[in-house]
């Protein structure tokens, strides 16, 4: 955004050029917001009003077309981004009739937002002669010293006007560009550029905000990139006679862009790479396949908070682990890897399901900073397929039979870890029969911004009922459920993939405590 400090410069040089807006010259408004609170006779008489109506002072959308609302409300965020702005519109007199006018606005303060404007009458054919002549220099002098190139071009593709922050740019005096074919000054942009101007000429249609890239005198065989717009200039009623141009050099911010995105490019891997090395590999498990998955989210640079485990109970059951840490960053990286080292602790204590969730409960409660945390906790025997398990406030588990429906895993759900100190949390028991399938997940693959939680619950649940073989292996179910959830594309959230096919039976004598 342009220094309020450097738009009240502008301000000053306007009104030191005062003695040339006095008459019916050029109309002048100074106001808040969107509130014309003083205007010259000029302004006063393109907008069809007196000075009686300042007293209660001239609201801008009253004076703006419904046509031209959004192209208004461009330009105020163009003023608050830059300090100034020069574009064509019309203004609405009380009868109806409209004006169309050439208008530089430029912002006095931010807080509150003051601004004063200068306002050329373009219904006539004279005056918009005599803005080609001697007016452009005044709109030049205004904007003299503003961020932003400015010219006025003919039909003939040569400079009328043009002022001192574009000449520099281009690497030439202004006195050397007035009166030159455009494309002498900066052939390296003719090819990008002379397109565009031939539209706006030929169709009367601005051209907003295209970005233009080449080189000038000023800096030759160096690439620059500029920002431009192109607005048509005619005559009321008439045809496009030439054509305002604006530019705005953005070649330091593009680089910083394009560095800022290689640093966060490479950051993400880091954070990526070093939140997989947090998780654990799989362990090999007779009589069941694991599969397991973790995707990073598209949109978020900060290291996540999900995590799964597989470990052997003291008791020769398995133990299968998924949880989902609020928030992002170091921190919430710190708190996973906590979470998960206190639950083995406490399994290898011979807790169940449900006690494990309440110390990790506690756990959080006593931490000195607030942190909460979702979690599903399940014990899973192998020779009978007995499933004890619990979950705080975690998306239920999907349990699907080799013949029958997916059911929910949602008969033992208790308060999210972190939320109350008395929180308590019921275990339920179900089985994972030979050739069934288990499913556990983050809410980061069923949950997105613009969809409801229960329609990617819904998506989920008829992925894993219609894949086409349930035991064709959990690495199969894991990319089918991936691959069928808005996690294929764009991911506002990590995720955490889980997934169990029993095999085989196996014998009390095969199961043996870790």
């Amino acid at each position: 955004m342009r220094d309020a400090g450097a738009s009240a410069d502008l301000v000053r040089q306007a009104r030191g050029l005062q003695a040339l807006f006095d008459g019916d010259a050029v109309g002048m408004a100074a106001g808040t917001g969107e509130v014309i609170e003083q205007a010259n006779d000029e302004l006063l008489r393109i907008l069809g009003r007196g000075r009686a109506d300042l007293d209660g002072g001239i609201r801008w959308p009253a004076i703006t077309p419904p046509d031209q609302t959004e192209r208004d409300a461009g330009a105020v965020d163009a003023v608050r981004r830059s300090g100034s702005i020069l574009f064509q519109k019309d203004f609405l007199r009380p009868d109806g009739s409209r004006v169309p006018v050439l208008a530089a606005v430029a912002a006095v303060r931010w807080d509150p937002y003051e601004w004063v404007a200068v306002v050329i009458d373009l219904s006539r054919q004279e005056r918009l002669r005599h803005l080609a002549q001697s007016e452009a220099a005044i709109v030049s002098t205004l904007l003299r010293d503003a961020p932003i190139g400015f010219a006025l071009i003919d039909l003939e593709m040569r400079f009328v006007r043009i002022n001192q922050e574009l000449a520099a740019m281009n690497g030439l005096p202004v006195a050397e560009h007035e009166g030159r074919p455009v494309f002498d000054v900066v052939p390296d942009l003719q090819a990008d550029a002379e397109p565009l101007l031939r539209r706006v000429l030929d169709t009367g249609e601005p051209l907003r905000d295209v970005e233009i890239v080449g080189a000038t005198p000023a800096d030759p065989g160096t690439s620059h990139t500029w920002i431009e717009s192109f607005f048509p200039v005619r005559t009321a009623g008439g045809p496009t006679i030439g054509v305002a141009a604006v530019a705005r050099d953005v070649t330091e911010v593009r680089h910083l862009e394009q560095e800022l995105q290689a640093t966060l490019g490479r950051q993400r891997q880091v954070l990526q790479d070093l939140q997989s090395s947090l998780l654990p590999s799989l362990p090999t498990v007779p009589g069941l396949d694991l599969a397991a998955r973790y995707l990073g989210a598209s949109r978020e640079i900060g290291l996540g908070g999900d995590w799964f485990d597989v470990f052997h109970a003291p008791d020769g059951r398995l133990v299968l682990a998924i949880g989902d840490v609020v928030g992002h960053g170091p921190t919430a990286v710190g708190l996973m890897a906590r979470l998960s080292g206190a639950m083995r602790a406490h399994v290898a204590d011979g807790r169940g399901p449900g006690a494990v969730l309440g110390c990790l409960n506690q756990l959080l409660i006593g931490s000195l900073a607030p942190a909460m945390a979702t979690a599903a906790v399940l014990l899973l025997d192998l020779s009978t397929g007995a499933i004890e398990y619990s979950a705080a406030g975690h998306p239920y588990g999907l349990l699907r039979a080799l013949q029958g429906p997916v059911t929910l895993l949602d008969d033992a759900q208790g308060r999210a870890l972190g939320a109350t100190a008395d929180s308590t949390y019921p275990v339920g028991r179900t089985t994972l029969e030979v050739g069934g399938t288990l499913l556990l997940y983050t809410d980061g693959l069923v949950e997105r911004r613009d969809a409801d939680l229960d329609e990617g619950v819904d998506r989920l649940i008829t992925v894993v009922a219609t894949t086409s073989d349930p035991s064709g292996g959990a690495a199969e179910l894991v990319r089918d459920v991936i691959d069928g959830s808005h996690t294929a594309a764009e991911r506002d959230d990590d995720v955490c993939v889980l997934a169990a096919v029993r095999t085989a039976a196996l014998t009390a004598a095969d199961v043996s405590p870790a």
